[in-house]
C-alpha cells in the first residue's frame, strides 16, 4: 500500500514538474512574440557600424561631434581627456563617439562593434543625449520607460541600484538609468563547456 501511494505521489510530482516546465517555455515564447527589436531612431544591435554613424550624424546635427568609426583603443587614446573625466571605456573593436559641442560631461554617446565584421553590438546615449534625441527633457524616467516598455512590448523591468535592466530572450540587455540614460548591448554568447583532457 505504501509503496503504492509513494509511486502515485512520485508520478504526481513528475506531472507537474513537467507541466510547470511546460507552462515556463510557453510564457517565454509568448514574450518573444510580442517582444518587439528594439530600433532608436533607426540605430539597432546588428546594423552596420558605418550606417549607425551617418544616422547619427543626421540625428545629432550641428550641437554635437560624431568621430569617425576607428579601433576603440585609438579613438579612447585621441579623446584621452573626455574618457578620463566620464570614467567611461569602450569595450569592443571599433566604434564612434557622440559628444556635446557645449563640453558638458554629461552630454555623449557612443557605438561599439567587437565581433569585427562591423555589426553594432552596443549602443548607449547618456541622459542627456537621450533628452536631446527624444525631446525628454520634460519627461520624469519613470513614464520613459513605461512608455519604452509599452513600445517595444517589453515586460515589467526589473529594478537595478538608480534603473531599470532586462535580459531580452531575443539576445540582448537593456539596462536604462533613472538620469534616462541609455544602454542596449548584444549578450555575448555562452562558451559551451569544454571537456577535460587526459593525457596519461
Amino acid at each position: 500500500m505504501k509503496k503504492r501511494l509513494f509511486i502515485i505521489f512520485g508520478i504526481v510530482l513528475l506531472v507537474a514538474y513537467l507541466s510547470a516546465n511546460a507552462a515556463a517555455a510557453e510564457a517565454q515564447r509568448a514574450v518573444k512574440a510580442k517582444e518587439k527589436q528594439i530600433i532608436l531612431k533607426g540605430l539597432s544591435i546588428g546594423m552596420d557600424i558605418n550606417e549607425a554613424r551617418k544616422i547619427c550624424v543626421n540625428l545629432t546635427g550641428k550641437n554635437w561631434t560624431v568621430s569617425p568609426v576607428e579601433d576603440s583603443n585609438t579613438l579612447m587614446s585621441h579623446d584621452r581627456e573626455f574618457f578620463k573625466k566620464n570614467k567611461i571605456r569602450m569595450f569592443g573593436k571599433q566604434g564612434f563617439l557622440m559628444k556635446n559641442k557645449e563640453g558638458n560631461l554629461t552630454g555623449y554617446g557612443f557605438i561599439v562593434g567587437d565581433d569585427g565584421n562591423g555589426k553594432v553590438t552596443e549602443i548607449f546615449f547618456s541622459g542627456e543625449l537621450t533628452d536631446y534625441i527624444f525631446l525628454t527633457n520634460d519627461v520624469h524616467a519613470d513614464y520613459f520607460v513605461e512608455e519604452f516598455k509599452k513600445n517595444f512590448g517589453l515586460p515589467n523591468l526589473p529594478w537595478i541600484f538608480r534603473g531599470w535592466q532586462y535580459s531580452s530572450p531575443l539576445g540582448y540587455e537593456l539596462t536604462i538609468m533613472t538620469d534616462k540614460s541609455i544602454d542596449i548591448k548584444r549578450n555575448k554568447p555562452s562558451i559551451p563547456r569544454r571537456p577535460k583532457i587526459k593525457f596519461d
